[in-house]
């Protein structure tokens, strides 16, 4: 009885009994909304929910690939490498394509990494001067195809050059390697089908948000059928630029593609000692836990919540039992810094939600990790020796702040 007690308290802590993401509205939104409907007056209601969508738009919009890398110097550490225009497996050498793409006098390719996606660029130097970009994991050998992006520019007789484009999402089945045909021809083809490239001017008044740069409307395939459109904005560029790419409307809901690294065998690569983080992240809090596990907050490119990226983790070095979020994305919304301290006793916590279970990494003079179900504690473990059992100043910088609550307590 005891040995399945700890085995449920296993489970918690490792998100196996919850793994439900949480979306949906903020509570402010969800209020405002049940507010407009006690409301009278069509007119006042239409205004209220024009400026929910301006908020909504202004706090989703945070660069797609926030930790974007180059993959082309030889000691990138990418796993995969671009060599002759072949896409190939770093250490083996093994190609994911007989044929090589076709770049030429007009045409080039480039490879990039942001978390565990990598990005094929090409970009077209003609008239058109199309921009496309590539978007798959690769882990062991299997390629799974994430979406593509791309955009060209046309001319109105009457109004000018604009962008146009397409976003074609991928349903996260394998891609069979190495192919005959170019891989991105046959990846494009993939998602793509034969797609083709209907847009709204990149000058459409009607895009709300108050940066400035290029914003473009395109349409959206899901699985090569149509979805409906989606818009997109090149910050501070009046050309398409991938790191500067943030969605708007109709976003790729990340959290439905399968998860990069299989959590039951992942083994972690050049960790820094005592944590669960790579030796090119920082170390937002660690410390090992009972049973030889160890909880880490890991962060890379984290000068602000909607940059880089923020991630938990629990298990052991050789099988990571938990990670959340399963992709490298930013921590707005969904990470949090709380100053729970009172009198002369010290307590900061950093939280997150994941489904029905909200995990608490607390500091404190003995520091520990706290799991919370229906606001009771279902699991908690303090910390042992070594490690990082505090939480790193720049988490303060990297994450939201939140006031202290009843459930920073339980």
């Amino acid at each position: 009885m005891i040995t399945t007690w700890i085995r449920n308290l296993q489970q918690v802590a490792s998100g196996e009994t919850g793994n439900t993401h949480v979306g949906g509205l903020t509570p402010f939104f969800s209020y405002s909304i049940r507010l407009l409907n006690h409301q009278r007056g069509g007119e006042l209601k239409r205004l209220a929910l024009v400026a929910l969508l301006l908020c909504s738009f202004s706090v989703a919009a945070g660069p797609m690939f926030p930790s974007l890398k180059s993959c082309m110097d030889a000691d990138s550490g990418c796993a995969l490498a671009l060599k002759e225009n072949l896409l190939v497996d770093a250490k083996s050498g093994q190609r994911l394509s007989d044929e090589a793409e076709s770049a030429g006098a007009m045409s080039g390719f480039w490879l990039y990494r942001d978390g565990e996606r990598y990005i094929l660029e090409n970009e077209n130097y003609s008239q058109a001067k199309t921009r496309r970009w590539l978007v798959f994991t690769y882990n062991g050998g299997k390629v799974v195809l994430d979406g593509a992006y791309i955009f060209s520019i046309d001319v109105n007789p009457e109004t000018g050059p604009y962008w146009h484009g397409y976003d074609c999402r991928g349903d996260a089945q394998p891609l069979a390697v190495p192919t005959e045909e170019p891989f991105s021809d046959v990846a494009l083809e993939a998602l793509c089908g034969g797609a083709e490239g209907w847009v709204v001017s990149g000058k459409d008044k009607a895009v709300p948000v108050s940066a400035k740069g290029l914003a473009v409307s395109v349409p959206v395939y899901h699985a090569r059928n149509r979805d409906g459109s989606a818009t997109y904005l090149f910050t501070e560029s009046d050309v398409p630029d991938l790191s500067k790419l943030v969605c708007l409307s109709n976003c790729a809901d990340v959290t439905q593609i399968s998860e990069r690294v299989s959590q039951e065998t992942a083994p972690l690569k050049g960790r820094q000692d005592g944590t669960l983080c790579s030796d090119d992240e920082d170390i937002y809090f660690s410390c090992p836990l009972e049973g030889g596990k160890t909880v880490s907050v890991c962060a890379r490119g984290n000068s602000k919540p909607t940059a880089g990226f923020v991630q938990y983790r629990y298990g052991m070095p050789s099988k990571i039992e938990m990670i959340y979020p399963k992709t490298a994305l930013p921590p707005k919304g969904k990470f949090f810094v709380v100053n729970a301290s009172e009198g002369s006793v010290n307590l900061n916590i950093i939280k997150f939600k994941n489904g029905a279970y909200t995990y608490l990494v607390n500091q404190a003079f003995l520091s520990y990790l706290t799991v919370l179900k229906d606001d009771k504690a279902v699991f908690r473990q303090y910390c042992g020796e070594g490690g990082n059992a505090y939480i790193n100043r720049a988490a303060l910088r990297g994450l939201e702040a939140r006031p202290k609550s009843a459930e920073d307590f339980r």
